[in-house]
């Protein structure tokens, strides 16, 4: 397989996901379950694969050829987990401390990443679309493998984002008030 044939596979299989999605529900939850079925079995294998032969071999057999290269990366095979999910959270800690925030990497095992947000992040009604938004997307983007979140518990009281700077411009009063 070329590194085009693959390009052109990924491509397909990414247009075939969007139509699945379309698909009446009872028919896309047992396909989406299929699929989830399958890659965990992938990735498992994969992992053990990795443990097996160890990371001088996995360097050189994902250096062969460009599809085994990005399925070792699609698995993050040979990776380590934790530090590929703490640099992936560089893109949106800026945003989460400008809001007095934090977030923090607890572990990152098979894809899954387990967080800590604290700070003003703590108990905020806003954290939720931060971390579906933001950390999500940036896990997604730049963390090999990724899976889904596993956010700590947190106990504070639940409290609104912090305030920011909201112009209102007030014009005149409508005819008739």
């Amino acid at each position: 397989m070329t590194v085009s044939d693959l390009d052109a596979l990924l491509t397909r299989l990414e247009a075939n996901l969007a139509a699945v999605e379309e698909l009446d529900e009872p028919v896309r939850e047992l396909v989406f379950e299929l699929l989830d079925g399958i890659d965990a079995v992938h990735r498992g294998a994969l992992r053990a694969l990795g443990e097996a032969v160890g990371a001088q071999t996995i360097d050189r057999v994902r250096a062969a050829h460009p599809a085994i290269a990005w399925l070792l990366e699609a698995y993050a095979v040979g990776v380590d987990e934790v530090s590929a999910a703490d640099a992936a959270l560089e893109q949106v800690r800026p945003y989460i401390s400008s809001h007095g925030g934090r977030v923090d990497v607890l572990g990152a095992e098979a894809g899954v990443v387990r967080l800590r947000m604290s700070g003003a992040c703590s108990g905020c009604t806003a954290s939720a679309a931060t971390l579906t938004e933001g950390i999500e997307e940036a896990l997604r983007e730049h963390y090999p493998g990724f899976v889904a979140i596993d956010v700590e518990p947190d106990d504070a009281p639940a409290h609104p984002p912090p305030p920011t700077t909201a112009l209102v411009q007030i014009g005149p009063r409508p005819a008739g008030l």
